[in-house]
């Protein structure tokens, strides 16, 4: 196989104008490209899908973090933050001279059904595994650090409890999904263990159609999630409101709030 060659200066500038302009969920599809049919390109699209997700949260943030990774202008992405064990990669980025590493975000996607199972959880034990290794690094050299991970789910990914068999019957992944991820939360201050996140949420997206990139965000500390189909309006939450629930849990760690008698 042949090496692969460095994209060019034109084609880097181009990206880079493209990711810039990312402020939607459809943006973020868009940028992405079409959904590969088989194998071929599934990672190339994951990696785009996520470069883009990383944009959209960091232009949803910068008001309020000046100075968050990626920039505008599209670089930054997948900025190093030391962590106990040397410099790692993290998707979005806060950091300062005197607090260091103040706030993260971790994004995943599941992007694509295992053709055995039907389903979209063959991957949720890589995945927490490597969000699992991200937090204790991260907490054990910056406790104060706060970490939100979102997980990223086609919507159909509620329709799929007909196909699910032995422990999982008639949960569909999403539900499976709450319940799995369930267990990387809550760290709810500095001394609790590291290897938990302060907060986790799953982002269901329609992929196609005339509803493509209509996304909602369901938070994994909320109880009693459907156990099939997909939830109900009072049950997700929109992306103003994720961003308000990450910034809140920041402030709450940093600014804790003064109560009087």
């Amino acid at each position: 196989m042949s090496p692969k060659l460095p994209a060019s200066p034109s084609a880097k500038a181009d990206r880079l104008a493209k990711l810039s302009r990312i402020a939607s969920m459809a943006d973020v599809l868009n940028y992405a490209g079409p959904r590969p049919d088989g194998r071929d390109g599934k990672g190339p699209y994951g990696a785009r899908m996520s470069d883009a997700l990383a944009m959209l949260f960091a232009r949803a943030l910068r008001d309020d973090f000046p100075g968050i990774l990626p920039r505008q202008d599209g670089t930054g992405g997948e900025s190093r933050a030391r962590t106990a064990k040397g410099f790692k990669k993290l998707d979005v980025n806060y950091s300062t001279p005197e607090l260091g590493l103040a706030l993260g975000v971790s994004i995943k996607t599941v992007n694509y059904r295992d053709p055995g199972t039907k389903r979209y959880t063959k991957n949720y034990s890589r995945v927490d595994n490597e969000l699992r290794a991200e937090a204790m690094d991260y907490h054990e050299r910056q406790p104060y650090s706060v970490l939100a991970c979102v997980l990223y789910l086609p919507y159909d990914a509620c329709d799929d409890a007909g196909v699910a068999k032995g422990e999982e019957a008639g949960i569909s992944s999403f539900g499976a999904a709450v319940r799995y991820f369930r267990n990387r939360i809550p760290r709810s201050e500095p001394h609790d263990v590291p290897d938990l996140f302060e907060r986790f949420f799953i982002g269901l997206y329609e992929t196609d159609g005339p509803r493509r990139g209509t996304a909602a965000y369901y938070d994994v500390a909320r109880p009693r999630p459907p156990r099939a189909g997909r939830p109900d309006a009072s049950q997700v939450i929109r992306f103003e409101d994720v961003i308000r629930e990450i910034r809140s849990t920041y402030d709450d760690r940093n600014n804790p709030p003064f109560d009087w008698s």
